[in-house]
């Protein structure tokens, strides 16, 4: 046979195979599809009729179940009462899409379905060659959640999947996951009616979510719920690293450090250093022999694969009995004592005040700590040469005396005061002397001028007076026995009571 024959016979056979299938009724359905009890279920539906190249506007798709009840009709009213209000077309019978949707699906919707298409003006045609089951399930296989990277690395993106499979695209089932991030959702379509969806999570891991449990929950339609988790497993560099030790211990004991911390993978290495930053030592602990109480502060370092990091400064804490620093003393100021103790000890010490009696204890007037420093100010008036300062805490107690001083200015004031008298009573004398002596003056002229005036009078005048004196000759003999008896001061004045009379 020539080739033209045989191009001849394969155009043939291709017209007469386009003329059956046009001329045909056909359709693609499943033969069985899944859905999950109390859920939904989608039959995929697609049909085609002889001179589809035709125009209708008038169509009726019925589906039938085996027994032929109806499970959908257009005309709701010749639905069966089982599947009433629970069956819809969800596609167009003009677009040749007779996709069916069963709702709240039960264990009796298993079918098998056949459709029956009906074209006003024109054929009508069932399908009951091409029949579809339902296989009804009571659960449905858990999401599934994969994770491409099985060891995330602390604040590095990571994307993370969920998926889970149903057969009711027109109300998928809804993913869920129990940490925050971005997520991303989509549909694909698998064989058999089957469709599966999948959620995508990003977001960047930290510490914090190690050995976390990341759950994916897949809600269906009629509340039916359905979970699938993983563990988490981050690495990060350490972190919160810490010096365990002993609250307290003891001056002149021993102390067992341990560096402590959270990281992933495990530590290496520990370092021990002190503030200076000399390496001390290595190792997870560290034992620190015969400590003082001014041990300098130390840290620990911690490495692993992610990274490094420190501990912060530690000051330990170390308890020592009271110690007296130098600057206590007492100081006087005129009337008023001022006493200062300064104690160093840990922990703080009690401090008490006495004189001679330790019965009697003083109080203090303000106290100030510092640190392991404490002061303690005594101040007022003491009757005492001495003052006792006494401290104790918990690791001991210690007394210290104090010397009271005598008060500098006290002394300079009574001196003061003793010269004044001195000067006020020398003033004083002076002052009387001098009155006297001009007080005797004065009589002593008053008396001559009396005798010269009466020498110069008549007889009877004199008379007159001479009466007068006779009358009061004892009053003036008197007095002249006043003046004969008065010293003359200025006999009795030499060159240091010149140097007096100056001064006063």
């Amino acid at each position: 046979m020539s080739w033209y024959s045989w191009c001849l016979c394969l155009y043939c056979l291709f017209l007469k195979v386009c003329s059956t299938e046009v001329d045909s009724w056909t359709i693609e359905v499943p033969s069985s599809v899944t859905g999950l009890k109390g859920s939904c279920v989608d039959i995929p539906c697609n049909f085609n009729f002889p001179g589809s190249d035709r125009k209708f506007s008038d169509y009726t798709g019925i589906w039938f179940t085996e027994s032929n009840a109806i499970a959908y009709h257009s005309d709701t009213s010749k639905i069966s009462a089982e599947f009433q209000h629970r069956t819809k077309l969800l596609g167009d019978l003009r677009q040749r899409n007779c996709s069916l949707n069963i709702r709240h699906l039960r264990s009796s919707d298993r079918g098998p379905f056949f459709l029956r298409i009906e074209i006003k003006d024109f054929e009508k045609y069932s399908f009951i060659n091409d029949k579809v089951s339902v296989i009804v399930e009571d659960s449905t296989p858990e999401p599934f959640i994969f994770l491409v990277e099985k060891e995330m690395k602390a604040g590095k993106k990571v994307t993370i999947t969920c998926s889970v499979c149903h057969s009711c695209p027109s109300d998928p089932p809804c993913l869920t996951w129990s940490h925050q991030g971005n997520v991303s959702s989509q549909s694909q379509q698998q064989t058999n009616g089957q469709w599966k969806i999948t959620s995508s999570l990003s977001f960047i891991p930290s510490k914090l979510d190690h050995k976390t449990v990341l759950i994916c929950t897949a809600l269906f339609s009629g509340e039916r719920k359905f979970m699938s988790s993983t563990p988490l497993s981050v690495t990060y560099p350490p972190d919160s690293v810490e010096v365990v030790f002993n609250s307290f211990v003891k001056e002149g004991d021993s102390v067992n450090l341990k560096c402590s911390s959270d990281c992933n993978p495990a530590a290496r290495s520990f370092q021990w250093f002190n503030k200076s930053g000399t390496l001390l030592s290595e190792g997870h602990t560290y034992t620190l022999k015969s400590v003082k109480r001014h041990t300098e502060p130390l840290y620990c370092t911690v490495t692993n694969a992610e990274g490094q990091a420190r501990s912060r400064l530690i000051q330990l804490n170390v308890l020592y009995p009271p110690e007296f620093k130098p600057g206590s003393s007492c100081t006087t100021e005129i009337f008023t004592v001022t006493c200062l103790c300064m104690v160093d000890s840990h922990p703080a010490s009690d401090i008490k005040w006495w004189a001679s009696d330790p019965s009697e204890l003083l109080n203090s007037s303000s106290s100030e700590k510092h640190g392991s420093l404490t002061s303690v100010t005594l101040k007022g008036r003491l009757h005492s040469d001495v003052v006792h300062c006494y401290a104790s805490n918990s690791q001991g107690n210690s007394t210290l005396t104090l010397t009271v001083p005598r008060s500098e200015a006290l002394m300079y004031i009574a001196v003061a005061v003793s010269a004044f008298l001195v000067i006020l009573i020398i003033g004083l004398t002076v002052w009387i002397v001098k009155c006297c002596v001009s007080r005797g003056t004065e009589q002593t002229e008053i008396r001559m001028k009396t005798e010269k005036d009466v020498s110069g009078k008549s007889d009877s005048e004199r008379k007159f007076k001479v009466s007068i004196y006779d009358r009061s000759e004892h009053v003036y003999g008197n007095m002249a026995l006043e003046e004969e008896q008065i010293p003359n001061p200025y006999d009795f004045v030499s060159a240091d009571d010149d140097a007096i009379y100056a001064n006063a």
